[in-house]
């Protein structure tokens, strides 16, 4: 409970309201007397549209399920990998994307993960579809 209280107190600042100032009400004001004095009020700039970024949480949440799901790299499951019997799994099957169509369905980041194992160089700064276009070529 002391160290509570020494917490408290290193971040306890004494506050003085003059040192505050609302903006939104200063900028509301500005508006509402530059209308009224006739000028010309141009709209604010639209909100940014969002950038694609990929999510990471997602991208590891699909990265999961993909190593969860034995259809997903085109094998079945023997039956004692499904009774869980710890027999060594068979080798994966190697195979390469047929083209950018492939390439296409997967997330940016999956397509970014292909690429650094290709050694796409200048992939940091390519686009999902630039990163697809550069493994087609590759391949």
């Amino acid at each position: 409970m002391k160290m509570t209280h020494q917490l408290i107190d290193a971040l306890t600042t004494d506050w003085d309201p003059e040192d505050f100032h609302d903006t939104f009400q200063e900028k509301a004001e500005a508006l509402i007397e530059a209308k009224a004095a006739g000028e010309v009020v141009e709209k604010a700039e639209p909100a940014a549209q969002p950038t694609g970024v990929v999510d990471p949480v997602e991208a590891l949440r699909a990265s999961v399920e993909r190593a969860r799901s034995p259809k997903d790299t085109g094998e079945k499951a023997s039956a004692s990998e499904k009774a869980g019997r710890g027999k060594k799994p068979a080798a994966k099957k190697r195979t390469r994307a047929s083209g950018t169509g492939t390439l296409r369905s997967l997330t940016k980041a999956e397509v970014y993960e292909k690429a650094t194992k290709a050694g796409v160089k200048g992939r940091s700064g390519m686009t999902r579809d630039q990163l697809a276009d550069a493994l087609a070529k590759g391949s």
